[in-house]
C-alpha cells in the first residue's frame, strides 16, 4: 500500500517520486486526467504531495482533503532535507537572471553551490543537500503556494505584479503565495527591491532582518551613483566603480540584487563585480536575435506578464514595432496601454488574447492590429524600415496556445526574422 500520492507526472513530479522512494517510503503517481497509479488512493494517513503545476483548486485537491489524505507542498516536503544554507528567490519577474547571477557570483568566490528550482532542475534531484553546499533556489509562486514550514536563510523579493490569475484566481491569493517565501523566516535575512512599490509593502510584513537594493534610492542597502555602487551594512561601507556600463536598468537592478545577496554569503563588492563583468544572460531576455537595413530583432518572449512588458519598454529610446499576446492568463492590459511610450510606431497583437489587445489598446485611443506571428515580424520590419528601430516581442502572455514553451515562441520569432532578413537581401 502506498504512504505517498505524488500528485502530476511532468519533471518535478519524477523527481519528488524518485526521491520519495530513495528515502524510503511508497509512493504511486496521481494526476487528474490518468488517475491513480495501481495501489493509490486519497485516504488519512496518505501524504500527497502536490507538484507545482497543480492548481490549488484541481480535483484531485478537493478529493484528498475530503478523503483526510494530508496535502503538502514540493517545498515543505523537500525543506527537511536540505542542510545547507539556502538563498530563495521569488519576483514577478527578474528571478532566473538573479538566481544565476548569484550562483555565479558564489561559484567564482569558491563557495559549493547547487542553482535549483522553478524551470531548471527539481530541488528533490539534489536532495539530500550535504550542510556545507548553499542552494539557490528560485521559487515560482506555484512552489511557494500552501507551503507552510518552508524558511530559507535568505529570501529575496525582486518585485511583484499582477500574474498568473488563471493559477490563483486573484491578486491577493497571488500576493499571498509570494510571501511565503519569508513568512517564517525569524533569523538570516530578506531582501526587497526598494524601486518596487509592492515589493516595499511585502517588506513590512517581515520579521528577520530586511535588506534593500536600488538603481538609485541612496537609503538602500546597495544602490549606484555616478557610476559607482555603494554598498551599506551596518557600519560597514564599500564602493566600487560599476563595471554594467551596457546593463539595461532591468539588468543593473538584478545585478545589485544579486551582488547584496551574496555580500551575506561573506563575498565583497568588488568579487561580486568581477564576477558579475562578463555574465551571460539567459536567452529570450531582451536578446538581439538579428540586425539588417537598420533595425533590429529583440526577443523578449520571457516577459509572460504585463509588468515586464512595462520594464522592456523602458529599455528602449528608439522607435518601437511592438508584438503583443499568446495565450490568457487572466491579466488586464490597460495598464500598458494607459501609459504607453511615445516611440512606439506599430502594435501587432498574435496569439489567443489578440483581441483582447485590441480592445484594450481602443480604449485609450491606441490601434492594434490583430497578426499571426510572421505577419508581425514583417509588418513591424517595414514599418521601421525607413526611419531605423527595433521589433520587439514581448508578450505579456504566457505561450501555451501555440508554443510549447517562451523558448520555443523565442526561436521561431528569430528564425522569423532570419528568414526576412535573407529575403530582403537577395
Amino acid at each position: 500500500m502506498t504512504d505517498i500520492v505524488v500528485y502530476g507526472r511532468g519533471v518535478t513530479g519524477v523527481a519528488l517520486y524518485n526521491f520519495a522512494k530513495k528515502v524510503g517510503y511508497k509512493p504511486c503517481f496521481y494526476d487528474d486526467q490518468k488517475g491513480f497509479d495501481e495501489g493509490g488512493r486519497f485516504a488519512q494517513g496518505v501524504t500527497v504531495v502536490k507538484s507545482p503545476g497543480v492548481k490549488p483548486f484541481a480535483k484531485g485537491m478537493r478529493e484528498a482533503a475530503a478523503a483526510g489524505a494530508k496535502v503538502v507542498t514540493e517545498l515543505d516536503f523537500c525543506f527537511p532535507y536540505l542542510h545547507g544554507r539556502c538563498i530563495s528567490v521569488t519576483g514577478t519577474n527578474g528571478k532566473t537572471t538573479v538566481c544565476r547571477m548569484i550562483h555565479r557570483v558564489l561559484s567564482a568566490n569558491g563557495i559549493n553551490t547547487l542553482l535549483l528550482g522553478n524551470g531548471g532542475v527539481p530541488l528533490a534531484s539534489a536532495l539530500p543537500v550535504e550542510a556545507d553546499k548553499t542552494c539557490v533556489l528560485e521559487s515560482s509562486s506555484f512552489q511557494l503556494e500552501g507551503t507552510k514550514s518552508f524558511c530559507p536563510y535568505i529570501s529575496v523579493v525582486t518585485n511583484v505584479a499582477c500574474d498568473h490569475l488563471d493559477y490563483h484566481k486573484s491578486v491577493r491569493n497571488y500576493v499571498a503565495a509570494k510571501k511565503n517565501n519569508f513568512l517564517r523566516q525569524r533569523q538570516g535575512y530578506a531582501i526587497f527591491n526598494a524601486d518596487d512599490r509592492r515589493s516595499m509593502l511585502l517588506s513590512r510584513e517581515c520579521r528577520s532582518r530586511t535588506l534593500f537594493y536600488s538603481v538609485e534610492n541612496q537609503q538602500a542597502n546597495i544602490y549606484v551613483k555616478e557610476g559607482v555602487i555603494y554598498l551599506r551594512q551596518g557600519l560597514s561601507q564599500q564602493q566600487v566603480h560599476s563595471p554594467f556600463g551596457n546593463f539595461s536598468p532591468l539588468n543593473l537592478s538584478n545585478a545589485l540584487c544579486a551582488l547584496l545577496a551574496s555580500s551575506l554569503m561573506g563575498v565583497s563588492l568588488a568579487e561580486g563585480c568581477q564576477a558579475l563583468r562578463d555574465f551571460a544572460f539567459p536567452p529570450h531576455r531582451l536578446q538581439q536575435v538579428a540586425e539588417f537595413c537598420g533595425v533590429s530583432f529583440v526577443d523578449d518572449s520571457k516577459a509572460t506578464n504585463v509588468h515586464a512588458v512595462k520594464g522592456a519598454l523602458k529599455c528602449f529610446s528608439r522607435p518601437l514595432a511592438l508584438i503583443l499576446g499568446g495565450s490568457d492568463k487572466g491579466e488586464s492590459f490597460d495598464p500598458l496601454f494607459c501609459d504607453l511610450p511615445k516611440n512606439i510606431v506599430k502594435i501587432c497583437a498574435v496569439g489567443q488574447t489578440a483581441e483582447k489587445i485590441c480592445r484594450s489598446a481602443a480604449k485609450y485611443g491606441k490601434t492594434a492590429e490583430v497578426c499571426s506571428l510572421d505577419e508581425s515580424v514583417r509588418q513591424g520590419f517595414f514599418a521601421l524600415r525607413d526611419s531605423g528601430g527595433i521589433v520587439l516581442m514581448s508578450n505579456g502572455c504566457a505561450s501555451f496556445d501555440e508554443f510549447e514553451n517562451f523558448s520555443r515562441r523565442g526561436e521561431k520569432f528569430a528564425a522569423l526574422a532570419e528568414e526576412l532578413c535573407r529575403e530582403v537581401q537577395m
